[in-house]
């Protein structure tokens, strides 16, 4: 089973903070959202984060800090009963998050690949991806991102 994830962090550096992660069923029935409270500062943020990312932060339930993070979304994770294989279009930017969230490998979820489905870098995908989001998700939102790199996914698989 894949599952689609993106997240939002403080900037594109060495010293980047973790903001926010979403994630979605390759169903799109489960979904798995939350946001950092103990992980980051405003002053870490970049200009383009203050922007583009913090205006859509949901807050209220979706704020945890990151240990709790890290237990939740390992149970999230294991609650599916079969394998599962995280999905991003962007390796050098999502990837060492979901690593540095899990990276006792005793806290790693029994069911999860070790790597991810990489699928970015396709004309036709990146096109598809546009147009889910010009459906009203918004655009540097962690959830509503994966949700957009699922439905472009889904929708070159159907041709």
């Amino acid at each position: 089973m894949l599952i689609f994830f993106d997240t939002e962090f403080t900037e594109l550096g060495l010293d980047a903070r973790l903001i926010s992660i979403g994630l979605v069923s390759e169903s799109g029935q489960c979904e798995f959202y939350a946001e950092l409270e103990d992980t980051y500062q405003l002053a870490d943020c970049s200009d383009f984060v203050r922007e583009s990312v913090l205006p859509h932060l949901q807050g209220g339930s979706a704020r945890m800090f990151l240990q709790v993070l890290i237990l939740e979304l390992a149970n999230w994770l294991e609650r599916f009963d079969e394998p599962v294989q995280l999905a991003t279009d962007s390796l050098h930017w999502d990837w060492p998050w979901i690593q540095k969230i899990f990276s006792n490998p005793d806290l790693w979820p029994t069911n999860l690949a070790a790597k991810p489905l990489i699928i970015g870098q396709n004309p036709e995908l990146e096109l598809a991806i546009e147009t889910a989001l010009s459906g009203g998700l918004r655009r540097h939102h962690a959830l509503d991102d994966a949700k957009a790199n699922r439905l472009g996914w889904l929708a070159l698989e159907s041709k």
